[in-house]
């Protein structure tokens, strides 16, 4: 697909989708992809005449496993956590001691933020009184914070040199750090690799990790093996700037500050697979929907968009008017509660759908030979269940219009022989 400013949604793209966007500005918006009607409508979350100076959001992420509640993190101390659940929301305010925010995380009813100063400070939700928050020092700056998915407890963080770069705590050891990421060996120069871990990523656990930097690589991690890097991309394009990661499987998607989207296979990191189109600004951030197929993205073009993540065609794409800081995808609630269709149900409705097929394709016949053809047998009756309803009705439609045929062809040779 060509590229383009309209708001564009594919004919192909029928998954039922909604997307939470957090801006430069500050705002928080909700747009409904799966919408017939309007697939580009846009609602504010926040009140946006409450927004002060540093309102940007900086953090965007989902507070428990069933995706209904949301964390929103800003340039400035304060943390939103949004409950959307049986159709209602409801909206809580925590402020921690420092910003900005740059990652945050849920567990056991602590709210974990990761401040830029290098700190992760934990909050006891459902604390009576207010208390300070229990603070872990991970270095003097920090640019990501990431939750495993599969283990709640692990989070990983990553920032700008070497003191900084990636580490794995576990929450449940009382933040325990488990993991410190080792450098690369020194260049031809002698000189040290820089290292800048801007955004974290696990894939499909949590003792195998990917980070992307600033500098122009992405690395992969495996915590059971080594400290140093299983797998690594290094970019030989000049000012190649990587800005945000999302990983699944076999996959690692990175971004790029000049707008391109690219994935790695984790399996020859040599070279990127595919390539993403559309794009006019910096990628500053992704997500992957709950089964991996589709790649959604915030650009500072003020765009965000829905790619399919295996043939890299642009499915859907909406102007949401101010620059795109972070985004997250999900089901739509009443898509979750899906019951699945019982067997008996299932029969009757291959037995609806082959007669449908049968009576469609059936050959109307002479009223003078309709006799005939009741008295003769039927050739492929029954359904193939290998071939599917379809083909047999066809064979069977085929069959008939042989049969005719013969019967036509033997009445013109009894009529020659009368005659002579």
């Amino acid at each position: 697909m060509k590229w383009t400013t309209a708001n564009i949604k594919h004919a192909n793209y029928t998954e039922k989708h909604e997307l939470y966007v957090g801006t430069h500005t500050g705002s928080f918006k909700y747009l409904v992809p799966a919408s017939e009607k309007s697939p580009h409508g846009q609602s504010n979350l926040s009140d946006i005449g409450a927004l002060g100076k540093d309102s940007r959001v900086t953090s965007l992420a989902f507070g428990n496993e069933d995706q209904t509640d949301i964390l929103l993190g800003r340039a400035k101390t304060e943390v939103e956590l949004h409950s959307f659940s049986d159709g209602r929301r409801s909206k809580k305010t925590v402020f921690f001691n420092a910003a900005p925010i740059v990652g945050l995380a849920r567990y056991n009813d602590k709210l974990i933020a990761g401040i830029g100063n290098g700190q992760i400070q934990s909050l006891e939700l459902q604390a009576e009184k207010k208390s300070e928050p229990v603070v872990i020092a991970t270095g003097n700056q920090m640019d990501n914070l990431r939750q495993c998915a599969q283990v709640r407890s692990i989070v990983a963080t990553g920032g700008k040199e070497r003191q900084n770069n990636l580490k794995v705590y576990d929450l449940s050891s009382d933040g325990k750090q488990i993991f410190s990421s080792k450098n690369l060996p020194n260049d031809y120069l002698q000189l040290e690799v820089p290292v800048w871990d801007c955004d974290v990523g696990f894939v499909d656990g949590p003792s195998v990790l990917a980070t992307c930097s600033r500098t122009g690589y992405v690395r992969l991690y495996d915590t059971r093996k080594q400290r140093r890097p299983i797998a690594c991309f290094a970019s030989d394009e000049h000012g190649m700037s990587f800005t945000a990661l999302v990983a699944r499987g076999n996959f690692i998607y990175t971004g790029t500050s000049m707008g391109a989207l690219k994935a790695f296979d984790t399996r020859r990191m040599n070279t990127h697979v595919h390539t993403y189109k559309g794009f006019t600004g910096g990628i500053s951030d992704l997500h992957l929907d709950t089964t991996g197929s589709y790649l959604s993205s915030a650009s500072l073009d003020r765009y965000v968009r829905i790619h399919d993540a295996e043939s890299t065609v642009l499915l859907y794409q909406c102007y949401v008017k101010s620059k795109a800081t972070k985004i997250i995808i999900r089901q739509l609630e009443s898509e979750r509660k899906i019951i699945e269709q019982p067997e008996g149900d299932a029969e009757l409705e291959v037995v609806s759908n082959v007669r449908q097929i049968k009576s469609i394709s059936a050959t109307p016949v002479d009223n003078e030979y309709e006799e005939m053809f009741d008295q003769m047998p039927t050739v492929n009756d029954s359904d193939d269940d290998s071939e599917g309803t379809e083909v047999a009705a066809i064979k069977q439609s085929k069959d008939k219009l042989k049969r005719k045929s013969a019967i036509t062809s033997l009445k013109s040779k009894k009529r020659k022989g009368v005659q002579n």
